[in-house]
Parts: C-alpha cells; sequence; structure tokens
C-alpha cells in the first residue's frame, strides 16, 4: 500500500493527461464515462501523493544537483546538444536536396500530373510576377497560398522558372512597366527579348495560370476578327462607347482582336480563331452574310450580339435564326434589380447554367447588361447541336415587347402584360454543333442580346470582363486545353455503433496508458533502489 501511495503522483499525472488529451479529441470533457472518470481518478491520485509523498519529495529535491542523478543530468544535456547537431545536419541535407511529400488523398499540396507535364516541357525561361494586392485596401488575393502555388512551379522546374512577389504600394514603377491594370494579380513572361511572350491574369489558380503557360508557348498569339464597317462599336476608341478595353483584356489572354472590313477580303482569314460582330447598326451586303455563315458551319467560332438600344439588332438577330437561335424584338426589364441599378433596363444576370462558360463566375459578382434582349434557343439537341441558355435575368423580370412605349418620352413606363415574355429571361445562348463529315472539326456559335456589357464603360463592372474572357475562350477551344479539377481536403469516414466507439476509445487509452505506467514503474523502483 505504502508503494502505491508513494507511486500515486505519476498514476495520477498520467490519468490526468489522458483525460485531459481525451477530452480535447472527443470535443468534451463529460460525454464519454471513462474521460470522465480518468479526470476524477487522476485529480484523486494527485491528491494522495501530495498528502502522502509530496513534502518527502521536496525535500529530495535539493540533492537533484549533486551526486549520481547530477551526472545523469549532465549526460541529458550532452545528449541535447548531440541531438540539436544532428538537426542542423540533417536540415542543411534536405536544403540541398530539396524532395515534396504530399500524403493527402487528393493531392491538395501538389500540382496536377497535367500541369507537371507541361511545366517540366518548357524549354525557355518563364517569369512570374503576382501581385501582393491583401495588402492594398479592398484586396482579396492570399500572398501566402499565391507564393505556395508558384513555389509549386518553380520545384519542378528551377532551370526556366522563377517567380517574385511584390506590394504595388512600395514598388508602383515596377507595376506599371508591367502593363498591370486593375484587377490583374499575375503577370507571366515566357522567352526572353522580342519574342517573348506575355499574360496577365486576373485571379491565381492553377487551372488559370496553367493554362495561360500553355497558350504562351504555343507560340504567337490566336487572332480574333472584328466585323467593322457597319456602325460598330470602334475598337480602338477609349470612349465610354469604345471596346479598347476588350481589346487590352484579350491581349491578357494572348489573344490578339482586330478589325476586319469583310468587304475587302471577301471570306474570313484562315487564321482566324473567331469573329465577332457587335451590333452593327447599317445592314451587311448579302456577300458578308454568306461569308460569315459559311465560316462557321464549316467548324468556325462565331460571337454575334444585339443591341436594341441603337437599333444594332436586325444583322445579329438574321444571322442568330440560321443558328436556330431566337433573337427578341424586345427589352429586358427588371424591378427587382431597380433597387440597386437605378433602372429596370439595367440588370444583373440571377441564374446561371451549366456550362464551362459560367463555371467560373462569382455569384457575388455577377455580370451586369443593359437594354438586352431577350435570346431562346431549342430545347437541348436540335439536328446535332447542343444549345444551352447561359444566363438568366431575375425571378420578377420580363422581357417587354413594346419597344416604342418604353422609349415615349411622354409615357416612358412599362408593366408586364399577356404580350411580353415573363422571366426569368435568357440573356445568352451558346450552340455547339459537330461539322457533318468533317472529322473533329466542331461549330460553336454564342449569341447576347446585349453588346454594352464589353464597352469601355461597362466591362470593368462586376463579372462582364470574366464573362467576356470565359466566352471567348470557349469559343476558341482554349478550355479544353487544360482541365484541371477543384483539390479539396476530403473527410475520410467510417460509421459504428456508440457501443464500437466506446470500445475503440478505451483500448485507445487503456493500452498507452498501461505501457507507460509500467515503463515509469520501472524506472521509479530502479531510482529508488539507487537512492
Amino acid at each position: 500500500m505504502e508503494t502505491i501511495l508513494r507511486f500515486s503522483g505519476y498514476i495520477g499525472a498520467v490519468l490526468l493527461s489522458f483525460g485531459v488529451l481525451g477530452g480535447c479529441i472527443v470535443g468534451s470533457f463529460t460525454a464519454q464515462p471513462l474521460i470522465v472518470l480518468q479526470l476524477i481518478l487522476g485529480i484523486v491520485f494527485l491528491v494522495m501523493w501530495g498528502v502522502t509523498s509530496g513534502l518527502q519529495g521536496l525535500s529530495k529535491a535539493s540533492g537533484v544537483l549533486s551526486g549520481r542523478g547530477a551526472r545523469f543530468g549532465y549526460n541529458a544535456a550532452l545528449y541535447t546538444v548531440v541531438f540539436s547537431g544532428l538537426l542542423v545536419v540533417a536540415n542543411v541535407f534536405v536544403a540541398q536536396n530539396d524532395r515534396r511529400w504530399d500524403l493527402t488523398e487528393e493531392g491538395v499540396y501538389s500540382l496536377s500530373e497535367k500541369s507537371i507535364n507541361i511545366v517540366k516541357g518548357l524549354k525557355e525561361p518563364l517569369k512570374l510576377i503576382a501581385l501582393d494586392v491583401s495588402k492594398v485596401a479592398g484586396g482579396a488575393s492570399d500572398p501566402a497560398k499565391n507564393r505556395e502555388l508558384l513555389e509549386l512551379y518553380r520545384y519542378h522546374n528551377p532551370q526556366f522558372i522563377s517567380y517574385e512577389l511584390i506590394d504595388p504600394r512600395t514598388d508602383p514603377v515596377q507595376v506599371e512597366s508591367l502593363g498591370m491594370k486593375p484587377g490583374n494579380l499575375l503577370y507571366l513572361e515566357y522567352g526572353e527579348g522580342k519574342q517573348s511572350g506575355i499574360s496577365r491574369l486576373n485571379d491565381i489558380t492553377e487551372q488559370s495560370v496553367t493554362s495561360a503557360i500553355l497558350k504562351l508557348t504555343r507560340g504567337a498569339a490566336k487572332k480574333f476578327y472584328y466585323i467593322e464597317g457597319h456602325g460598330e462599336p470602334e475598337l480602338a476608341s477609349q470612349n465610354e462607347e469604345g471596346m479598347k478595353s476588350l481589346v487590352d483584356a484579350l491581349a491578357d489572354e494572348h489573344i490578339v482582336l482586330t478589325g476586319l472590313l469583310l468587304p475587302q477580303v471577301g471570306k474570313i482569314p484562315e487564321d482566324a480563331a473567331g469573329v465577332i460582330l457587335a451590333a452593327p447598326r447599317q445592314p451587311l451586303q448579302q456577300a458578308e452574310r454568306d461569308a460569315l455563315i459559311r465560316y462557321a458551319d464549316n467548324g468556325g467560332r462565331l460571337i454575334l450580339l444585339a443591341n436594341p438600344e441603337v437599333g444594332g439588332s436586325e444583322e445579329t438577330r438574321s444571322l442568330a435564326r440560321h443558328f436556330a437561335i431566337e433573337v427578341g424584338n424586345d427589352i429586358i426589364l427588371d424591378a427587382e434589380s431597380q433597387l440597386f441599378t437605378g433602372g429596370p433596363q439595367v440588370f444583373v444576370a440571377m441564374q446561371y447554367s451549366p456550362h464551362t462558360i459560367t463555371s467560373k463566375l462569382s455569384g457575388r459578382q455577377p455580370p451586369v447588361f443593359s437594354f438586352a434582349s431577350s435570346v431562346v434557343a431549342p430545347t437541348g439537341k436540335t439536328n446535332g447541336a447542343l444549345y444551352t441558355e447561359l444566363l438568366k435575368s431575375g425571378r420578377d423580370s420580363w422581357a417587354e415587347r413594346d419597344i416604342e412605349r418604353l422609349f415615349d418620352k411622354n409615357d416612358g413606363k412599362a408593366s408586364l402584360d399577356a404580350n411580353d415574355l415573363k422571366g426569368p429571361v435568357s440573356i445568352g445562348v451558346a450552340m455547339e454543333r459537330k461539322v457533318a463529315g468533317g472529322g473533329d472539326k466542331v461549330t460553336r456559335v454564342v449569341v447576347f442580346g446585349d453588346t454594352t456589357w464589353l464597352r469601355n464603360d461597362s466591362l470593368g463592372a462586376m463579372g462582364n470582363r470574366d464573362l467576356a474572357l470565359n466566352v471567348v475562350n470557349w469559343v476558341t477551344g482554349e478550355d479544353a486545353s487544360v482541365a484541371i479539377g477543384p483539390k479539396k481536403m476530403r473527410r475520410s469516414e467510417a460509421a459504428f455503433s456508440q457501443a464500437t466507439f466506446d470500445v475503440i476509445l478505451a483500448l485507445s487509452f487503456l493500452g498507452p496508458e498501461m505501457l507507460l505506467l509500467l515503463g515509469l514503474y520501472i524506472w521509479w523502483r530502479r531510482q529508488s533502489t539507487v537512492a
């Protein structure tokens, strides 16, 4: 009995420690009887030790610094120094032989195999420069995650890849020299000198970075043609109604948007990655219409934009009908959006349909449209073509077909009636169709009932820029170049009964506790014998 009382301090410390540890693991100190028992017994044994042996233990403490115990202490200090030296040597070895292991099931802390293969295949220097916008008011980027991701790219090809993070506040000159515009977060430059390719991204994710690298390694930028000569918004104009912002945004994606006077060339150039027809105010020549239809039907990529506000919808409506897409002679009004935008004719897209174009759009930053017409497509597949109504207006919206009344200065009020199209109303449609007898050729057409969202005064609003880049990338086929799904930590769970859980918990505690107490008892007996 006396031996148990003298050893009770160790028993109490072990039981109390395991009780606290178990409570932290389970999340409660009272939910499991075993944990409660551990805590109670631990306290009881500690009290017993304090009453019977505590004072005696304190009186012996004065002899620790002398005799055999002191020698044990000196040896322990020597072992600590040796162990620390080994740690230093190990760290030096690891630093010189960098290796990474990702033990997560989903590979959360690694690049995908696709990204690794692309990165390892680089033959020229790739420079990555990220902006630390977290230090700027309103910045939402996480510099720690950005650095970790960029380090992964460098790790797989340190010979050609370098990266750095810069603070726009302390180094505005460098930011300006990189041509970074509002919203840009990452600058990429592949190659050296005049032959280098440059891209700028608004987000830093594996999907976006790898896709940008792949575009740069393909060499010359893709060409996208913009039909001109019919009163379309001007490409080079920096006025509110111009398209210079779109030109710059596509340049960041390694895509060149250039004007095309179709009557001069007679056909769409062979190097066209796609064509945009943006709300022409004057009629196209029949030869121009035929050239656009012939180009699209033979596997071309076409973006058609209407604008009922300025009468720029007739040609779009006519061409869209060739692809079984109907652009309404109407204007979408949304009473709900009026609370935020100041007018029912200006609204945000409230619903997204599943599609590559809409998959990355943020619900917090939806695209904004103004004076848009409805765009309706056949349901599902029709004649081998797959149609998707990409975005829709709000639940309380409608497409007003009495446009004259809407623009009447003396009235100007409109309300939903039997002739109107009740919301939600489709704003844009994507069509995809394999070319018969054309092998792998695929026709892709996107139609929107609005052009204003692409103009200089609107492209930077909400999610407009993201939508524009998604549309162009899907039309050109860049969306299929790299498909990297999101990686998330996945919980591994196994369902079992409460009784089974209690048995597992008990065995998890009792086994280690018994071994620890046995080891302590043997050590304690030897110390007592020596003393």
